[in-house]
């Protein structure tokens, strides 16, 4: 495998900000013409990463962002009750222990890998 392969995996498994804006051809922090604030996008990402079932690195990732762009704790975790009568329990189940990891919650149990 050629090096540069290797490095952009790298880079990809580290949700690597550079390596995503460059294959996605935007940044991951742009707010788009609709002109949602940050945060307000931050907490719409992380809804969207619940909805996919996204993987441990990408809920850090977007909860860090939220949290930098001002969002609370308590708007991170509402964007979980918002989220349930959409997605249903099983997806905001998984979510949440990935979630609380980001904002630094011990739940006393270890998070399931994703795609289990």
């Amino acid at each position: 495998m050629k090096r540069e392969h290797q490095e952009l995996l790298r880079r990809l498994a580290l949700n690597d900000e550079g390596a995503l804006t460059a294959l996605l051809g935007t940044s991951l922090a742009a707010t788009g013409p609709g002109g949602l604030d940050a945060r307000t996008a931050a907490l719409v990402r992380l809804a969207a990463l619940v909805a996919l079932e996204s993987a441990s690195a990408s809920y850090q990732w977007c909860v860090a962002g939220a949290l930098a762009a001002g969002a609370t704790d308590d708007e991170v975790v509402d964007v979980l009750s918002v989220l349930a009568p959409v997605v249903g329990a099983p997806r905001v189940s998984s979510a949440a222990p990935e979630v609380a990891l980001a904002i630094g919650c011990d739940l006393g149990m270890p998070p399931e890998p994703s795609g289990a």
